[in-house]
């Protein structure tokens, strides 16, 4: 017999009392402080991704960092409105979003004018990406603190347990993700990253690029050819007067847009003609960057001395820049005899790259000041009138021999009471997209010769694409077409 309270044994279940049901219902417990845990984990990473993003300076960027569940763990770099960049950067599920809100385009020419940019850009990102990342940790902590807590609420029979476990597994879980993201983090997988929207023509460019870069020296060939094609052009045309040994060549340039192919064609056509001076009309940058301005380098290696008419894309800033440097003069409504010929240069007065001056408010202005440069041409009485945008020589018709000009991109010879207009197309192709894309659009220049001042012959040369041919027209100008 057993004595009262003593414990009832079964043969196959083992002892059975009151302590049994306790360790169920203990074990029981612990598995929904569990589950909340994992819940307020689960909260507190969706919380993540819905809340505003964390916000931090990176260099010279203002960026906003925020992460959220992914089967494909990844770090993405956002920059609106050109696209995304994506790269397999970490081992732990979960995605790290940083978008580009700002761009201080000041701080970056500043970083990228000391003498190691790659090194300083690095430097300053370095120092503030701690920063930024300890502000993310602490506010993943918080949010994760704040949704296990709410998990832990919401669940039928509130008890503050449940909101310790919700709380404790979220801040728990989530530090364990962001552990093992810094741990497994390769920043290194951005050297061959996934590229989305516009981005993900970048590969694409970056090959034409350098397919480009590496047609250099095919560029140099083709005008060798030119130059060769030109002599025997002059020698078939007996019959036309041909430039003598002291008559003087002047190469006519604009537009080139920073576009570095087109410096180049400027380049080899100087020298394979021997040109007294290279006068550009205009927009030899194309954002009027101070850092733009550093396109001096090239101008001081030209074989000839680099007269700049500065055009609306020519900033203030990259004018006085540009005017400092060996080599090269930027006109500012001043008379220089070049070789003989008396050329009289007006800057354009308007800069619209900034797009705070709108075009049609340029023109108005330029418009207005047409009848001035008209009568500073009267006072000097030039042999050339050089100016970016044709309306500014508007009202100079019949009181200079010749006006050179650019702007419009597209080639045009007219006469007006007796003056010559030459507008050359651009030398840069429209700029650098000429430099990534393929395009149609032909790289252009004037071969100027004159005597005793007067204009003898105009010698267009073209260069359609990198892989295109050179088109040479040559225009003999009568006598009677100069006052």
């Amino acid at each position: 017999m057993r004595s009262p309270g003593s414990p009832r044994r079964d043969s196959e279940q083992g002892e059975v009392g009151p302590e049994a049901p306790a360790s169920r219902s203990v074990l029981r417990r612990a598995l929904v402080l569990v589950a909340i845990g994992g819940l307020g984990m689960v909260a507190a990473v969706t919380a993540l991704s819905f809340g505003p993003p964390t916000r931090g300076t990176i260099g010279p960027g203002d960026l906003g960092v925020r992460a959220s569940w992914s089967s494909n763990p990844s770090t993405q770099l956002e920059l609106p409105p050109l696209g995304a960049l994506r790269a397999a950067t970490h081992r732990s599920p979960i995605r790290v979003v940083a978008t580009v809100r700002r761009l201080d385009v000041q701080e970056v020419q500043r970083l990228l004018a000391e003498g190691e940019p790659e090194s300083a850009l690095r430097r300053v990102v370095s120092e503030d990406l701690t920063p930024l990342v300890r502000r993310f940790a602490i506010r993943a902590l918080i949010v994760a603190a704040l949704a296990g807590a709410v998990t832990g609420l919401i669940v039928p029979r509130r008890r503050w347990t449940l909101v310790v476990a919700g709380a404790a597994g979220a801040v728990g879980g989530t530090a364990a993700l962001l552990a093992l993201t810094w741990s497994t983090y390769d920043a290194g997988a951005f050297e061959d990253p996934q590229f989305e929207g516009t981005l993900e023509e970048a590969p694409r460019v970056l090959r034409t690029i350098q397919r480009h870069i590496d047609s250099f020296d095919d560029v140099r060939g083709r005008v060798d050819v030119l130059s060769r094609q030109l002599s025997s052009l002059y020698r078939a045309a007996a019959a036309e007067p041909e430039p003598g040994p002291g008559d003087t060549a002047l190469l006519h340039v604009s537009d080139i847009h920073l576009n570095p192919l087109g410096l180049e064609f400027v380049s080899r056509l100087a020298r394979e003609f021997d040109v007294s001076a290279i006068v550009d009309t205009g927009d030899l940058t194309s954002f009027g960057l101070p850092l733009e301005a550093r396109v001096g380098s090239a101008l001081t290696a030209m074989p000839a001395p680099y007269y700049l008419v500065p055009g609306n894309h020519d900033s203030a800033e990259v004018r006085r820049s540009l005017a400092s440097l060996p080599n090269v003069t930027v006109f500012d409504s001043q008379v220089i005899d070049i070789g003989g010929v008396r050329v009289l240069g007006v800057a354009d007065p308007t800069f619209t790259a900034d797009n705070k001056t709108s075009a049609r408010d340029a023109e108005a202005i330029k418009r207005s000041q047409a009848p001035a440069v008209a009568d500073l041409a009267r006072l000097h009485r030039p042999d050339v009138l050089a100016v970016h945008d044709p309306v500014l020589a508007a009202g100079a018709a019949g009181a200079v021999p010749l006006v050179i000009d650019g702007h419009t991109h597209r080639r045009k010879s007219e006469v007006r009471s007796g003056s010559r207009y030459l507008t050359v197309g651009t030398t840069g192709a429209s700029g650098l997209g000429a430099f990534t894309v393929s395009t149609t659009i032909a790289y252009e220049a004037q071969v100027l010769h004159f005597r005793g001042g007067k204009l003898l012959a105009v010698d267009y040369v073209s260069l359609t694409g990198i892989a295109g041919n050179f088109r040479l027209d040559r225009e003999v100008v009568p006598a009677t077409a100069m006052p």
